[in-house]
């Protein structure tokens, strides 16, 4: 085998836990045991349905300082969002995930031009990594401009088509199987690399200019596997280039993703790239509709289509935190003290909190509005008040 291989090549390593970014936003500890579980699972059959069917908007920054993994070539690089820096042996990586604020208007490519358009595309790749043919790239064609019709912004429009892969691709590592977007839309399944292409065809079959982008996640957070990984790059008129991971992250990556430089590594003996340092400041703060359940994205503006509580104790007690409305009725997880509720109807609420040796704690919440509260709650032995601080926005 040559000493020099492509990253298209080495996905064995490539987030295997994609399929997990999937899973539910509940989030559980395994230290509170089984009723945990079924507290959890209880509260997930009470979700609205809005909420269930959605993923979650996140807004704020997140930053890491890495190591790369041996034999990887890494140069600095930046986009609307993300900023990679190379200091020495160290990479240090920036995500700024405040909404993007987006005006491009969505001006769907005709059919016509499309099919002009590949005519003259010359084939690359190797046989088994080639684009589709004419024949598949009017179904993908036709599946992308029934996806975006009537998208008013190349933003809502990337959207839709990003949470169309996350809801009906699935990922699956297998290496036999072909992974051009043909392949891919037919099995409806792919690894990281067929599931960018078939991502990629979709967008610039309405004529939304976007490429793949070859990288390396590294693991320490998030639950996804480390090693090589694709994910793509959208180009929005007036912001720039945007990453997107279609199965996990819309509109942004986290800051464990480093871009390369060089689609070409030298296999080395060393470090398959180390988390050195990560201050993860990202939260939760709405639903975002056109994203499947589990998915998280960046937001193009503040407007909130929902209510959002935020929880957390000083003490990073874990424990339960049960809110039921006049409706519904969410259970989660504390993980490290804190949760978020979203999509929330205006309203007054009960708050619970189930803290294993110290009892229950119990607040009513007003939500006057579609806002985002934070109750801060301080260190509280079993019997003491229910007392909080709160913030709005």
């Amino acid at each position: 085998m040559s000493s020099r291989s492509r990253i298209s090549k080495r996905q064995d390593d490539d987030r295997a836990g994609a399929a997990a970014a999937k899973s539910s936003g509940l989030r559980l500890s395994s230290r509170l045991g089984v009723w945990t579980t079924a507290l959890a699972c209880l509260g997930a059959l009470l979700l609205p349905v809005a909420v269930a069917a959605a993923g979650f908007a996140v807004e704020g920054m997140d930053r890491s300082r890495l190591l790369a993994p041996a034999g990887a070539h890494i140069t600095p690089y930046s986009n609307t969002g993300y900023r990679l820096e190379v200091i020495g042996d160290e990479v240090r990586v920036e995500v700024d995930a405040s909404p993007l604020i987006s005006n491009s208007r969505f001006q769907p490519l005709k059919p016509e031009a499309r099919s002009k358009d590949r005519d003259r595309e010359p084939q690359k790749g190797p046989a088994s990594e080639r684009q589709v043919g004419s024949q598949g790239a009017d179904a993908i064609s036709r599946l992308a401009r029934g996806v975006t019709a009537g998208a008013d912004t190349q933003y809502e429009a990337t959207s839709r088509i990003l949470g169309w892969v996350a809801r009906h691709i699935e990922y699956n590592l297998d290496r036999q199987q072909p992974q051009d977007s043909e392949s891919v839309l037919k099995r409806r399944s792919g690894y990281c690399t067929g599931v960018a292409r078939l991502t990629v065809s979709m967008l610039e079959s309405v004529g939304i200019e976007s490429r793949e982008v070859a990288g390396y996640v590294v693991g320490g957070g998030g639950g996804g596997a480390q090693g090589y990984h694709r994910w793509i790059e959208t180009f929005l008129p007036d912001r720039g280039w945007v990453f997107s991971d279609p199965l996990s992250t819309h509109h942004y990556v986290p800051a464990t993703y480093i871009r390369l430089g060089s689609e070409m590594v030298v296999p080395e003996q060393g470090l398959e790239g180390l988390l050195l340092e990560r201050r993860d400041e990202v939260d939760t703060v709405d639903v975002f509709p056109l994203a499947a359940p589990g998915v998280t994205a960046r937001r193009n503006s503040e407007r909130q289509l929902a209510a959002t509580l935020s929880v957390r104790l000083e003490d990073q007690s874990h424990g339960i935190a049960v809110l039921t409305g006049k409706a519904s009725r969410m259970t989660h997880a504390l993980v490290d003290g804190g949760t978020t509720f979203v999509g929330l109807d205006p309203g007054n609420y009960e708050l619970r909190l189930l803290l294993p040796g110290r009892g229950v704690l119990e607040r009513q919440v007003d939500l006057p509005g579609l806002i985002r509260k934070t109750l801060s709650l301080p260190v509280l032995g079993r019997d003491a008040p229910s007392r909080g601080r709160e913030s709005k926005r």
